[in-house]
């Protein structure tokens, strides 16, 4: 089997990604399943029909009715919860036995980057034999334009996640649909090459920050912060090949 776990902050299209990749999949009928791992996510908002739903054993609403919480604190305590169930996911998934499984995740990036429970959940629950597992990190335009240091955050939110978990990562930029051609072609620049961010401070961002100390003193570890980007979208499909390819790579080389 070969696991994709999309993550990204909230509304950097992770969901969107999963169903183009379905559509992708489904295409060249590849043997493929889907995991929803966001017990908070109505079915209005879900394009795909889940194979595997983590709804089915936890929901955001029943807790914060049972415990009295507030819906970021509910999904918190809603990922805690679902560890009781994580053997009967696991089964689930091996009774299923894809070739292929894609997992959507919530948007809470704490769970993931921070908190124990992501990857306590996600390796408990994917440890299967011969699971070649990857994980595709999104990048959202709208954040990597708005100022260099939420730039910055987003590469250090990507090089977290990547140390939480260890396994292999796939750094995409979705929405390019939506944005002009040249800011994508500058996030992509940036991206590889950190350090031009005290450059591109006063001409691309559209908060405007001081240059200061703190920000030229992270940009001297650029080797860590640098990520190619694959730009995708999920609208129309731009860049799904791609991305799909360097996911074979990567599970290749995992295998």
């Amino acid at each position: 089997m070969q696991t994709a776990i999309i993550v990204g902050t909230a509304g950097s299209g992770k969901t969107a990604l999963t169903y183009a990749l379905a559509v992708y999949l489904e295409d060249k009928n590849e043997d493929f399943a889907i995991l929803n791992l966001d017990p908070g996510v109505k079915d209005s908002t879900l394009p795909y029909s889940p194979d595997l739903d983590i709804r089915n054993y936890v929901k955001v609403e029943d807790i914060m009715t049972k415990y009295d919480l507030g819906p970021n604190g509910a999904l918190i305590a809603s990922m805690d919860l679902i560890l009781n169930y994580i053997d009967e996911i696991r089964e689930q998934i091996k009774d299923f036995s894809p070739d292929i499984l894609l997992v959507d995740t919530p948007g809470q990036m704490e769970i993931f980057a921070y908190r124990p429970t992501g990857p306590m959940l996600l390796n408990t629950m994917l440890d299967i034999a011969d699971n070649r597992k990857a994980i595709v990190f999104i990048f959202d335009p709208f954040l990597c334009s708005t100022s260099p240091g939420s730039m910055l955050s987003t590469l250090l939110l990507a090089e977290s996640v990547y140390w939480r978990f260890e396994i292999p990562i796939v750094h995409v930029l979705s929405k390019i649909d939506i944005f002009p051609s040249e800011d994508i072609r500058k996030i992509l620049e940036l991206a590889e090459n950190p350090a031009k961010l005290l450059v591109y401070e006063n001409e691309f961002f559209k908060d405007k920050i001081e240059k200061s100390p703190l920000l030229a003193t992270m940009l001297q570890n650029e080797e860590i912060l640098r990520k190619e980007l694959i730009p995708v979208s999920s609208a129309t499909g731009d860049g799904i090949f791609e991305l799909y390819t360097h996911l074979l790579n990567v599970w290749s080389e995992t295998g």
